[in-house]
């Protein structure tokens, strides 16, 4: 059975990453001014770097998703029971990424649990109303949340930038100061530190730029990085908590070995999902693509910090529905239909296939 462990949870740390690395910089590939390989080398960068503090900043959540709080202990203790939801879960999460669905893991590993809860023990014995309260409902919530929160960042954002599109780093000229002795005066010059500015751009072509950046590239490709490191800040515990419950491995063996999972899932199998948030959905603008980052960024970390269990998918793709709002006629309808109903079919699959991978597992 250890071993069944050990291969469920290699295959969903790497489905995880195929389905979920790219979701923090979809904007930045979606505006269409930077090439894939180039922002998915950024993803896989702070992606890893949220892995490998997790267990400083979210370690609450391997409590959550250890089963103990909607499962009675028989079911939490049963040997078979972690590799049963790591398998449901890695096969609702491949099965998405097959169809190129951007889907919740939380959500797969929400059912996985369950279903394979009810097998285990018995459905009477799982605790519905508080898997419903605990995470159903953020899970809900979150993305209507990013949608209207998006709507109101972007016309500040846009008024923002209109006076503030460039940050300059420039070279003032030497100051000169008087110097002598006994009342002789001679000219001394000194050197001056470099001068940060925010301004508009016209106000950073002055000649004397060391360099110069445009502020909303800045502030995006920042956001991208911060939801990558959220979300998995947010997701390693999920994942490290059916190797730690197990004693499958130490704190920091698990949290690091899902991150290098993750990774070299996103390297290898992001581009199906990749292609349908970027450019199935609607055309993002730059300042659209920030605005949503800088909500979803903002909504992760929040989560992850306080133990709530969000989806990096659902809080990301509610901000790009929110651009999506604003362009109506450069919006497919239909792929926001279709990534909606995938949503909700998510966790009703992960609790089909935990039940399944349960009760495949119990047979003697």
């Amino acid at each position: 059975m250890l071993y069944v462990l050990i291969a469920g949870i290699v295959l969903l740390g790497f489905a995880n990453g195929a389905n979920d690395n790219f979701k923090g910089v979809a904007t930045l590939w979606g505006s269409g001014r930077y090439g894939y390989s180039k922002v998915l080398a950024w993803a896989t960068v702070w992606a890893f770097a949220g892995s490998a503090l997790a267990i400083y900043f979210s370690a609450g959540l391997v409590k959550v998703f250890s089963g103990g709080q909607f499962l009675t202990s028989t079911a939490s203790l049963n040997p078979s029971f972690p590799a049963a939801v790591a398998l449901g879960t890695a096969i609702t999460v491949l099965i998405a990424n097959r169809l190129g669905a951007p889907i919740s893991t939380t959500h797969a590993l929400t059912g996985a649990l369950l279903g394979a809860g009810a097998v285990a023990s018995s459905v009477a014995q799982v605790k519905w109303a508080a898997a419903a309260s605990a995470i159903a409902l953020p899970l809900a919530i979150s993305p209507v949340l990013a949608l209207v929160l998006t709507l109101c960042v972007f016309p500040i954002m846009s008024r923002w930038l209109a006076s503030r599109g460039c940050v300059c780093v420039t070279e003032e000229e030497p100051a000169a100061v008087m110097a002598g002795a006994a009342g002789a005066a001679a000219s001394m010059g000194t050197a001056s530190l470099p001068n940060v500015r925010v301004s508009a751009g016209v106000e950073c072509e002055q000649g004397n730029e060391v360099t110069a950046w445009n502020t909303e590239e800045v502030i995006h490709w920042t956001s991208a990085a911060a939801i990558c490191f959220s979300r998995t800040l947010n997701d390693t515990p999920k994942l490290a908590a059916l190797a730690l419950t197990t004693k499958l491995a130490g704190a920091a063996e698990g949290f690091l070995g899902i991150g290098v999972l993750m990774a070299l899932g996103g390297l290898v199998g992001a581009k199906a999902v990749a292609r349908t948030m970027s450019q199935k959905v609607t055309k993002i603008d730059p300042v659209g693509g920030m605005s949503a980052n800088l909500v979803a960024a903002l909504l992760v970390g929040v989560a992850s910090r306080f133990g709530v269990p969000v989806s990096t998918t659902h809080v990301t793709m509610g901000g790009i529905f929110g651009v999506g709002l604003r362009k109506r006629e450069q919006t497919n309808w239909r792929m926001v239909t279709q990534i909606v109903l995938a949503w909700v079919i998510t966790m009703p699959l992960g609790l089909v296939c935990g039940s399944a991978a349960q009760f495949l597992l119990s047979i003697r």
